[in-house]
């Protein structure tokens, strides 16, 4: 479920929140920027979904928040969230646990009309673990969900690690539906090349160059295909009507 992203930036994000906490805060925001402007350019170098989220939650990682993450998307045949990814297969199956019984509680569905995180917590324990969800989306298009359980250890910079947070989920979700919209219209240039202009009348095809041409001859010019000729039942009733 997981794919493998080597990058030092997440790393960068790592060290630089740490820092920010001593007194030499502003020194590390030179790096924080360098590691989101590097994340921008890994997010635009894959040419898949999956290939996004991997770099998306090896930044993530970078903040120390979580124990564990999971991204949701949206499933375009029946608009249904489906987990993408997860840090392992084991944690894939305890964050679709979590994710079922938030979306029974109505939280996933709060969670998704906001644009902050939404924390969680879950019960049935002294110290209930707690967790985040937070929206993949651009503008009202949701693209996705993102939910992780946090450490239980505070952060460094906590404050500026949420905020980190929803830069990078913001960076992510512009990526997916870039991505998706590159899907949808290499689909729709496909499938205006596939057309074929045909004359209504005598029924000669139009090619690239704007030449027209029997349809046979088009077709043995453009496929390995050879014409033979017959009469359909149509045309064999007319012409036998005229002969009469």
């Amino acid at each position: 479920m997981n794919q493998q992203f080597d990058s030092v930036y997440p790393d960068f994000l790592r060290s630089g929140l740490e820092k920010l906490s001593r007194l030499d805060a502003q020194h590390e925001l030179p790096a924080l920027f360098s590691a989101l402007e590097h994340f921008r350019r890994d997010l635009h170098t894959q040419t898949c979904a999956k290939g996004v989220l991997s770099v998306s939650q090896s930044y993530v990682g970078g903040l120390n928040l979580f124990s564990r993450t999971g991204f949701w998307t949206v499933n375009a045949r029946d608009f249904n969230f489906e987990l993408a990814q997860a840090t392992s297969e084991a944690d894939g199956v305890i964050l679709q646990n979590i994710a079922d019984g938030q979306i029974k509680a109505g939280r996933f569905a709060f969670a998704l009309r906001q644009s902050a995180p939404v924390f969680f917590a879950l019960g049935g324990q002294a110290e209930p673990e707690r967790g985040v969800w937070h929206s993949l989306a651009i503008s009202s298009q949701v693209v996705g969900m993102f939910g992780g359980l946090l450490r239980r250890e505070i952060a460094p910079a906590q404050e500026v690690a949420f905020s980190l947070l929803s830069t990078l989920l913001g960076m992510s979700a512009d990526a997916l539906a870039t991505l998706r919209r590159t899907r949808q219209l290499t689909s729709q240039i496909e499938a205006l090349q596939s057309l074929l202009p045909v004359c209504a009348w005598c029924k000669k095809v139009r090619n690239d160059s704007g030449y027209w041409y029997q349809i046979e001859k088009y077709i043995t010019a453009n496929s390995n295909t050879k014409i033979t000729h017959g009469i359909c039942p149509d045309c064999e009733k007319t012409i036998l009507k005229e002969v009469k």
